[in-house]
């Protein structure tokens, strides 16, 4: 039977929500959690068609793609696959192949999904006519909120891209907090009501 995969997430019943999210430059481990004694060969597989390494067991042969040169390291006893230095294009479809004098089966399947860390934003000020108001713009990647900002509140704005790139203003505490993030990392950019209206101090804001 095939073995279970440490890092599956139930690759059957949940298609679009085992992916293995990862940062340009990271490494990953990819296991196959279980004994793989009863198998002979060995195939990391890429997308389906790309050999990544091919292990024989008896002669101890570890067959390495070029592709992968310097950026593989093999567990022989686990068969196991840590994938260094990943990039964009490493995002993609894993999985393992097993086979014996009986049968050849797919051990485990690993999903991966690279990118690059987000951008720190950039808040920007425009002032307005109206001393007790500004407006504030958020910029991150190609995403950007703005919003009109009293002496005490800003207009807490969201938007979203279709590659899961977030941008958001809001505001805790006396802090107004601009958040770019992507699925594997985020950066901020905060401002205080005290600074953003430092130069306009005016009783009749106190009010507002």
């Amino acid at each position: 039977s095939a073995i279970a995969c440490l890092l599956v997430f139930f690759l059957l019943q949940l298609q679009n929500k085992n992916f293995l999210l990862f940062v340009v430059g990271d490494s990953v481990q990819l296991e196959i959690n279980g004994s793989v004694s009863e198998f002979d060969e060995f195939t990391w597989i890429f997308n389906e068609s790309v050999s990544v390494l091919k292990y024989y067991k008896k002669y101890k042969d570890v067959t390495l793609s070029p592709r992968y040169k310097d950026r593989v390291e093999f567990n022989e006893e686990t068969c196991s696959l840590i994938l260094k230095n990943l990039q964009k294009t490493d995002s993609g479809l894993y999985k393992v192949k097993a086979s014996n004098a009986l049968q050849t089966t797919t051990l485990c399947v690993h999903r991966l999904s690279v990118s690059d860390p987000v951008e720190a934003p950039v808040l920007t000020l425009y002032n307005s006519a109206d001393a007790c108001y500004s407006t504030l713009t958020c910029r991150g990647h190609d995403l950007s909120v703005s919003s009109m900002c009293s002496y005490r509140t800003c207009e807490e704005k969201e938007v979203t891209s279709p590659g899961g790139v977030a941008l958001s203003l809001s505001v805790r505490d006396s802090t107004i907090i601009c958040n770019h993030s992507n699925p594997v990392s985020w950066k901020q950019e905060n401002i205080t009501f005290t600074h953003l209206f430092m130069l306009k101090l005016d009783t009749l804001c106190l009010d507002i």
